[in-house]
């Protein structure tokens, strides 16, 4: 077989680059482009265009816009809900909380990331909802028995101090 290099292109080691050819075989365009390339001098100038951009006809390179800050993935609240369900609170607000953070998650997966938010942010208040029931009503209570602890103890001293008072005889005439 033997070894042609096409036109335009350099030998590199006895070997065109990337071109070999048989007889009646022409070069292939993979090898051409490689060699064009090859030629052409080292682009130095910044910001370098991307080189896998797709060209308008005369040979700019088109430009995208990305409108808007680019948004994070909506959050599903999945480990959250999972204990708020498992906290087993008041009306199940965590079992709901659970349920609406696997449907984000399944509407995440399936790439609809608008209903991902929707669903995600109802798992967020449910899963709020059910932390201030599990934690009102304890805080509640201890405060109550606070409170109370406090006026028994005030009762139980006035008491005393009564009881301890010595009465005269001429007190009950």
């Amino acid at each position: 077989m033997a070894l042609s290099v096409g036109a335009g292109q350099p030998a590199v080691g006895g070997r065109a680059a990337g071109a070999i050819s048989g007889p009646g075989r022409p070069p292939s365009k993979r090898s051409l482009r490689e060699a064009e390339t090859a030629l052409e001098p080292m682009d130095t100038s910044y910001p370098r265009e991307d080189p896998r951009a797709p060209r308008k006809a005369d040979g700019a390179a088109h430009t995208a816009l990305a409108l808007g800050a680019p948004r994070s993935p909506p959050r599903d609240h999945l480990i959250w809900s999972v204990f708020s369900t498992l906290y087993l609170n008041l009306c199940c607000l965590g079992f709901l909380a659970l349920a609406y953070s696997i449907k984000a998650r399944d509407q995440k997966v399936a790439g609809d990331l608008e209903a991902a938010r929707r669903f995600g942010s109802k798992a967020k208040c449910y899963n709020i909802l059910a932390a201030m029931w599990a934690l009102v009503p304890p805080l509640l209570l201890l405060a109550l028995v606070v409170t109370g602890a406090l006026h028994l103890s005030r009762l139980a001293k006035d008491s005393a101090a009564f009881f301890s008072t010595k009465f005269d005889d001429s007190d009950y005439d």
